[in-house]
């Protein structure tokens, strides 16, 4: 599993992306969690403060325990799947530069990005 895209996800969920469907959906990754760490432990302590920030390091941990886990991996990576496929359907994303914009250097437009862009060097 990479700890890229459930990093992605987590990210998205934190802000809000999917709606009801991504409240939903974060529930579910805190059952989760609460059923494989307990309700009291810090892995579960710092999915409940997650962050944009800290959603590499929840994911790391997430992943490290899946590859001990067999079960545990089974269980995220079915929610990795169904998550992704939510935001993907409830998130519709349209760019447009227009007008008398100007633009100096390179413009990505995209939706959500689950993972890295790298334009290379400059």
């Amino acid at each position: 599993m990479d700890p890229t895209v459930l990093a992605g996800i987590i990210s998205a969920l934190v802000g809000g992306v999917a709606g009801e469907a991504g409240k939903s959906a974060w529930t579910s990754l805190t059952a989760l969690a609460r059923r494989r760490f307990g309700g009291d432990s810090k892995e579960v302590a710092e999915l409940e403060q997650a962050s944009a920030d800290n959603s590499h390091e929840i994911a790391g941990i997430f992943v490290d325990y899946a590859e001990a886990d067999p079960e545990f991996k089974e269980s995220l990576t079915s929610w990795v799947s169904e998550t992704a496929r939510i935001i993907r359907q409830s998130h519709d994303v349209s760019n447009t530069i227009s007008g008398e914009a100007r633009v100096h250097g390179t413009v990505i437009q995209a939706g959500d990005v689950f993972g890295s862009i790298n334009l290379g060097p400059r």
